[in-house]
């Protein structure tokens, strides 16, 4: 993990600035109701109209780096940017009534010397994981959990080693992480695309390929401990020098109320992968494209159902398509009203809510929330 998530942190919503951030990563638009019948009428889009705006008056002013997240209770988790230490910024935690209810901060583990922080993942206790890395030529990877008031609690010390672009924990307590894995002394090593899962206290568990599992339903997970053969007898096939940087394996994960992570590949059509806890991909779910060229964003997951916001860049629009978590199979489609510079939050079944996030006037953040018409 030598230079740990770059990509993550260029991706800012400045102060006074409408830079437009990933469009799947901050906003708030919520069906309704998903039509009974289980799609929608005649395959249409249903339109959105944006029923509330709420002020975060304890979040005016400052930048808000991309990667948000919520949990089932509707809670956003806010990654804001702290101009001093941008790779070590804190997080907070807002409750749907607007309030800060917690501050996660990687500085609070001062013990580690860590050089930078980024993905994240709510816990189930209220608290948040997070990934950081201490060091640059002999990185060590951490994974920090705080408790749900913000206080630093026990890091694990991972046995890894590359750049990591996704993470996410599961509700049994292993972790996912995905990324670049590389010589970083070698000029020529492009690096290839790395993915695993480690335990509670840090030991790799399991290596992921995802080579022969783009079709729904097959898996291609490479046992790790407990398999039929060790990680350690895994040998790594390094790129040959001259070739193109690696396609990342995976850009975003949640967990889902199976135990299981759902996490998603940006591809044509978008890929949803479900692993188990042991490394084990359980399905490939494909979720088609509303329209030929559209581009999936950071999908969020809740109950039995997926998210998913695409982006047409030639009409300009933004799709939400709302999936069956266990098929894959198209629920309904919504087109988003809201601001081209909001960025998708959360997503709650139940209400048929989606949550989208802005900077707004005076610097203000923005929650906006948004139903079927």
């Amino acid at each position: 993990m030598r230079s740990f998530s770059t990509a993550l942190v260029a991706v800012v919503l400045f102060a006074g600035l409408s830079a437009r951030t990933s469009r799947a990563q901050i906003n708030s638009a919520a069906p309704a109701k998903i039509p009974a019948s289980g799609s929608d009428i005649a395959g249409s889009t249903i339109a959105l109209r944006a029923a509330s705006t709420m002020n975060l008056a304890s979040e005016m002013g400052g930048a808000v780096m991309s990667g948000t997240k919520c949990d089932a209770d509707g809670n956003l988790y806010i990654r804001k940017l702290a101009t001093d230490r941008p790779l070590l910024s804190p997080v907070v935690k807002i409750d749907p009534d607007g309030k800060r209810v917690a501050l996660f901060d990687p500085a609070a583990f001062s013990q580690l010397a860590l050089d930078r922080a980024d993905a994240f993942s709510p816990a189930l206790d209220g608290g948040m994981y997070q990934v950081a890395q201490s060091g640059v030529l002999k990185p060590r990877i951490y994974v920090l959990h705080f408790s749900s008031d913000g206080s630093p609690s026990s890091p694990v010390l991972l046995e890894a080693d590359f750049e990591v672009y996704a993470f996410a924990a599961f509700a049994s307590g292993n972790f996912l992480l995905s990324g670049v894995k590389r010589d970083v002394q070698n000029k020529d090593d492009r690096g290839r695309s790395f993915t695993a899962v480690f335990s509670a206290d840090g030991r790799e568990l399991a290596q992921l390929s995802f080579e022969e599992s783009h079709e729904p339903g097959k898996a291609g997970a490479k046992p790790g401990a407990g398999g039929s053969q060790p990680v350690a007898a895994q040998k790594a096939v390094q790129n040959k020098a001259g070739k193109a940087a690696p396609t990342l394996d995976l850009a975003d994960a949640e967990v889902g109320s199976d135990g299981n992570l759902y996490v998603m590949r940006r591809s044509a059509p978008a890929l949803v992968y479900v692993i188990a806890p042991s490394g084990k991909i359980m399905q490939t779910l494909e979720i088609a494209a509303p329209l030929v060229g559209s581009v999936p964003g950071a999908f969020h997951l809740s109950g039995n159902r997926l998210a998913i916001p695409f982006w047409n860049e030639q009409s300009q629009s933004q799709t939400i398509v709302v999936a069956d978590a266990q098929t894959g199979g198209k629920i309904a489609s919504y087109s988003d009203p809201t601001d081209p510079d909001a960025s998708f939050a959360c997503y709650s079944a139940n209400d048929g809510v989606f949550t989208f996030l802005k900077l707004g006037e005076g610097n203000a953040l923005e929650v906006i929330r948004a139903e079927a018409q």
